[in-house]
């Protein structure tokens, strides 16, 4: 399993979505890191999917159903079962429209936060930093509302030692954080003002950061929060450091001994290092794969 994971024959895919594949690649191995270190098995498909969510919602349901078809037959080639995913838009994609779109779909979006959750509440001991301080969280429309995911994020929130402090809206009456349905193309300004007006209930709890859980809203919500006061984290982020994976802002944990961070940094490098070599190596053959599925098509 982890991040050499593609040379085992795992049925469970990990699916990153766009935003952590593209915009925040360092975040796509921290996740990998994550369900190595918690024992999640999962395997990569370096081919360049796209769920399809996008043109779902801006109208454009021909093409939505053309990606989600041909996904579907990656998907069967590599003989997938099961579908792990940190992106919400992605989760909800796989669990409700694509069997809506594809009568033959069956294939198991699981729930990774529960997933998660549950490795850490069998194990405490993974967590390694522990945070003594008060958060606040944002509910994700896509996994809040339309998934109905609103426990399992929290309780790893508190298993990591933070504290939460709920916005005035929270669960089933959050106020969507403008990232949602395509918004920050068709308005971006609008978009901005939701954002700010999610960081004043932020700041309205007493909390110094704020945990979302995709990178839609964190990237959103981050470039809007500049003389908010407000730190934004994504939850993968956060986890990464409760479970001494990457080193960002380890300074302001206590308790972690100098031996120990050494050598977790150390096996970081080993392995981020030689899972990107393995990526450029195996990208040379999946351009290859799919110039040739775009002229069968």
């Amino acid at each position: 399993m982890g991040l050499f994971s593609i040379f085992k024959r795992s049925n469970t895919l990990y699916y990153p979505g766009d935003y952590t594949y593209f915009k925040h690649r360092d975040s796509f191995l921290v996740y990998q890191k994550i369900f190595s270190r918690l024992g999640i098995d999962f395997k990569i498909i370096d081919k360049n999917i796209n769920s399809g969510i996008e043109s779902l919602e801006a109208g454009y349901d021909s093409e939505a159903r053309k990606l989600a078809r041909r996904n579907f037959e990656i998907f069967k080639e590599q003989q997938i079962t099961s579908i792990i995913t940190n992106s919400p838009s992605s989760y909800k994609m796989f669990l409700y429209e694509y069997p809506e779109m594809l009568p033959d779909w069956n294939i198991e979006p699981k729930n990774v936060w529960r997933m998660i959750l549950s490795k850490l509440e069998n194990d405490p001991d993974l967590i390694k930093n522990k945070f003594d301080e008060i958060v606040t969280f944002q509910d994700s429309c896509y996994l809040g509302r339309h998934c109905e995911i609103y426990d399992e994020p929290r309780k790893i929130i508190k298993l990591m030692g933070y504290k939460i402090n709920e916005m005035y809206n929270s669960k089933a009456e959050s106020i969507c954080s403008g990232s949602c349905g395509g918004l920050t193309r068709t308005n971006p300004e609008l978009a901005d003002k939701i954002a700010k007006e999610k960081l004043l209930q932020a700041k309205r709890t007493g909390a110094k950061k704020l945990i979302v859980c995709s990178f839609e809203e964190y990237d959103l919500i981050r470039k809007n929060s500049n003389e908010s006061g407000i730190e934004v984290l994504e939850l993968g982020e956060a986890l990464g450091i409760a479970l001494g994976i990457t080193e960002k802002l380890q300074e302001a944990v206590e308790n972690v001994s100098e031996d120990s961070e050494e050598e977790d940094s150390e096996e970081v490098l080993i392995e981020t290092e030689a899972n990107i070599k393995m990526e450029e190596e195996i990208e040379d053959d999946s351009e290859e794969d799919y110039e040739d599925s775009e002229e069968d098509e």
